[in-house]
């Protein structure tokens, strides 16, 4: 493993056994253990009995099954949890001497452990309040907020412990190796092909976002490398921990922005010991939302053809696209659905023969008024309810009219007819008339209820979205959104696969006319969101109006800037209209100064709005290479060369990077068999290391031991906007290593201005 520990580190685990406080540390240690390895036997038998009590409920108590199963998850996790903590049991200690109180001292863990004899906090949770003062209090004066207020007092001490197996192997203080020097060996050190928990190094300014209150969304703009995905998942494991009365995972949702990234993630929360939260793409929680009323889409990736369009091209996609995906195209697509359901009665009302059963102003106030806080369909449905016991009672209505109008015309019969053979034969004929047209009315009820219904306006999702662009193509002012309405009534006609654009407005037409599940969502965490569109994230605050968000992104990477969000105040201003907090993440850990500062030519080349400066931390490492060829042969050779000097020096997890997936797959077959190099995209659900090679598209959110960016000419990577995202996220993949090949010409995206 590729491993750069500093002098003065080095030094420290050479003389780690010689800290003054080894022996009383390595005593606490041990009794601690002792402490873990008893609860560990009651929670081994607790877990026994769970267990016993689940499988008697499942035989012959099932109204008990639901508590049981929740016992012995719990059981079983603590059992989890317990054995975990065996092998670390904490990683830091601080002193604290609150104002008016003596000096404490507190060991705090991944997992918190108690002592039930005595109900002791052996080990202190990371999520813990006081747990704060390790991650952003510095020696002397600190505070913390308790649920009884702030404590005030000094912070004495802050000692971290190297642990392994239950083995004490080293101790820092802060005055002995800064928390900078701490850092750089953990980052030193990182590599593989999972995205890790980071509880032992977390920041102070990670820490403010993982610990930001949950009633108030946060958006994050957060660097590469700034560990955004990282803590946003820690947050997830915080709120859990600090709201356990008001959340469970289920409340929970997690969006990325692909399979493979879901799958790269996959590991941290288990790690933090949480389960059962919800990990899902945007796509995917629609369609199963939607269910049979999802539209076909086009899921290909359109990267390729974008980065292949000419620019005017280009140019009117990004216009139709970022209309689309507009809190404007939202706001429209409310005054139509308004203008729809207000229009929706008959202008004559609905009448049963000649019985008046609704007036449009009566059917008007039963939908519109009445039934204000349903979906459409459901306020339908409830009309027919009501329509079908009218019809009905007219039906009885016109049977009693039949019934005293036979009556009467039998009388005057009676009266006339002397016959008595004729007055039998006209009063039958009377009678028989009389109940033929009661049968008919009421024969009549269920038809005319059946055919009524149908010849109300439709409330299917897609004819409502094409007449809401037929409406837009008939009343627009502008070229753009004429054009966009042309181009998707154009797919609609033909039947077409929509584009993922259109995902969003049809599923908000759905969650407002039509009856769905609800869902139980108190938080959502949104990564990547700089590839969502400001209505998408519209979309799910209003489908889940109990929910916060945590939105984490780099504009920086905005790779589908042409279709999502450009400037997060869009979602501040407009959406949140001020009800949210944003905070900028600008100090990247992944990279070192050397790498950063190469990727950091790519920015400035090509900047965002608002973009803050990136800082890395302060570790060096080898300056990048910049490196020509001159034939493909030559450059393929060389790939071959450099990743096998990097496998040699230990490197686990190795990317090729190059534009273009076409590119990519063809590269991938023409390297070298020793390789065993694998072609990676954004469909893939599973992420091995070793060595891949990967579209440009697809590398954004993971990270590499080292990285060799294919070709970074001046016609790969013309001078615009979206090339410079795509480069831009590729240099900042590599933890250690960077080399940057080019055939011919150095794209102008790395020429210092």
């Amino acid at each position: 493993m590729y491993n750069n520990i500093s002098t003065l580190f080095r030094e420290v685990f050479l003389h780690m056994s010689m800290h003054p406080a080894y022996p009383v540390e390595k005593v606490h240690l041990d009794e601690t253990l002792a402490v873990i390895k008893a609860e560990q036997a009651l929670s081994e038998e607790e877990l026994i009995n769970a267990q016993a009590e689940l499988s008697h409920a499942r035989a012959y108590d099932p109204d008990k099954l639901p508590v049981r199963e929740m016992l012995y998850a719990k059981a079983l996790s603590q059992v989890k949890t317990l054995k975990l903590s065996s092998q670390k049991p904490y990683f830091t200690r601080i002193d604290f001497q609150e104002d008016g109180a003596k000096s404490e001292t507190f060991y705090i863990g991944k997992y918190g452990v108690t002592e039930t004899k005595t109900l002791k906090s052996v080990v202190i949770d990371w999520r813990a309040p006081i747990a704060n003062l390790y991650y952003s209090g510095q020696l002397g004066r600190v505070n913390y907020t308790a649920p009884d207020g702030k404590v005030e007092g000094d912070l004495t001490l802050k000692r971290q412990f190297d642990i392994s197996d239950g083995v004490l192997h080293s101790i820092f203080d802060t005055d002995i190796v800064s928390q900078d020097a701490y850092l750089q060996s953990a980052l030193n050190a990182m590599t593989g092909d999972r995205l890790k928990e980071i509880v032992t190094t977390i920041q102070a300014e990670q820490n403010y976002v993982i610990r930001h209150p949950l009633k108030r969304s946060l958006i994050v703009q957060g660097a590469a490398g700034s560990g955004k995905t990282t803590i946003a998942l820690h947050r997830i494991a915080y709120l859990l921990y600090a709201f356990s009365q008001q959340l469970r995972p289920e409340n929970m949702l997690i969006l990325a922005p692909n399979p493979l990234f879901l799958n790269y993630i996959a590991g941290v929360l288990p790690d933090l010991g949480v389960e059962n939260v919800k990990q899902t793409t945007f796509i995917r929680l629609i369609s199963d939302w939607l269910e049979g009323d999802f539209p076909k889409i086009d899921s290909s990736d359109r990267t390729e053809r974008i980065l292949n369009m000419p620019e005017a091209q280009l140019t009117v996609l990004t216009k139709q696209a970022q209309f689309k995906g507009s809190l404007r195209c939202m706001a429209l697509l409310d005054a139509f659905l308004d203008d729809y359901e207000a229009a929706y009665a008959p202008e004559d009302g609905i009448s049963f023969g000649p019985v008046e059963l609704y007036s449009k102003e009566e059917m008007d106030h039963f939908l519109l008024v009445d039934e204000k806080p349903f979906p459409m369909q459901r306020r339908v449905q409830e009309f027919k309810k009501q329509l079908s016991k009218r019809a009905n009672a007219a039906a009885k209505q016109l049977a009693a009219f039949y019934t005293r109008e036979s009556d009467r015309r039998s009388a005057v019969i009676r009266g006339s007819e002397k016959d008595p053979e004729q007055l039998r034969n006209k009063l039958r004929r009377l009678y028989e008339s009389r109940d033929e047209r009661i049968k008919q009315a009421q024969e009549a009820v269920k038809p005319f209820v059946k055919n009524t219904m149908a010849s109300l306006p439709s409330l299917d999702p897609v004819t409502l979205y094409r007449l809401f662009w037929e409406g837009v193509l008939s009343s627009c002012e502008g070229e753009d959104e004429r054009m966009t309405a042309e181009s998707t009534l154009d797919l609609l006609s033909k039947k077409k696969p929509l584009t993922p654009e259109d995902v969003a407005p049809i599923a908000y037409i759905a969650m407002r006319v039509t009856e769905r599940k609800r869902f139980d969502i108190r938080h959502i965490v949104i990564d990547e969101a700089q590839d969502f569109s400001p209505f998408e994230i519209a979309l799910l605050n209003r489908m889940m109006p109990a929910a916060t968000f945590t939105i984490v992104g780099d504009l920086m990477q905005g790779i589908h800037a042409w279709r999502a969000i450009t400037d997060w105040r869009t979602l501040t201003d407009t959406l949140f209209k001020g009800a949210c907090s944003m905070h900028n993440l600008v100090t990247s850990y992944r990279n070192t100064i050397e790498i950063m500062s190469a990727a950091l030519t790519v920015s400035r080349r090509r900047p965002t709005p608002n973009q803050s400066p990136v800082r890395p931390v302060e570790r060096h490492g080898d300056t990048p290479v910049f490196e020509t060829f001159k034939s493909q042969d030559e450059g393929i050779q060389r790939i071959n060369e450099i990743v096998r000097e990097w496998k040699n020096k230990g490197f686990t997890t190795i990317a090729i990077i190059e534009r273009t997936e076409k590119d990519a797959k063809k590269l991938a077959s023409l390297l070298a068999p020793d390789l065993n190099a694998s072609y990676l995209n954004v469909d893939d659900s599973a992420y091995s290391g070793g060595v891949s090679v990967v579209p440009a598209s697809s590398a954004k959110g993971l990270e590499f031991d080292g990285v060799i960016i294919a070709n970074a000419d001046d016609v790969t990577y013309p001078d615009r906007d979206l090339d410079a995202r795509l480069l831009y996220v590729s240099m900042t993949r590599p933890l250690h290593k960077l080399h940057v090949l080019y055939k011919n010409r150095l794209t102008a995206l790395l020429k210092a201005e």
